[in-house]
């Protein structure tokens, strides 16, 4: 193994580290931490997606929930107009597309933030057809009993990409 590689290794360690620590604090008696989590019910591919600034990834059309990324901050208590601004971008439904279809086209928009009684550990945000949007605080995937928000479902037989 040369330096360069392990150097690499070594700066790549040390970001883990610092996300896993910044995720595994609380910040505040009356603010929590949640991962994120995106679900796409829509035929388009989302490139990337932020919730107040935070990224949350990139989800496939008709998939997610597999995947996490670290964090939000968010209060212990639901209040009434709690929201957040999640920004996106999709395009073709197939990642690898070239051409006009390719183009990654921004959206945005303020969206509340479901009611909860008691804290989650995922903020699970749902894309939905006609550029809606769901902010659901859960402990647990749109598979878990008692789940508030949307389920994924399956693709549609039509869809391919």
């Amino acid at each position: 193994m040369n330096s360069r590689s392990l150097s690499l290794r070594l700066l790549f360690l040390a970001l883990m580290v610092y996300v896993l620590n910044a995720c595994s604090k609380e910040p505040l008696p009356d603010k929590l931490m949640a991962q994120i989590s995106g679900y796409n019910h829509t035929d388009q591919y989302i490139h990337q997606f932020y919730v107040d600034d935070a990224w949350g990834g990139n989800v496939m059309a008709h998939s997610g929930g597999g995947s996490f990324v670290c964090c939000i901050v968010y209060p212990r208590q639901w209040r009434d107009g709690l929201a957040a601004k999640v920004r996106w971008t999709t395009s073709s439904p197939d990642p690898n597309a070239t051409g006009p279809e390719a183009e990654e086209i921004w959206h945005e928009a303020v969206v509340s933030i479901e009611a909860y009684e008691a804290p989650g550990t995922t903020l699970n945000v749902h894309f939905l057809p006609g550029d809606q949007v769901r902010l659901v605080i859960f402990s647990g995937s749109d598979q878990a009993d008692g789940y508030p928000g949307p389920g994924l479902g399956k693709k549609p037989k039509e869809f391919r990409w």
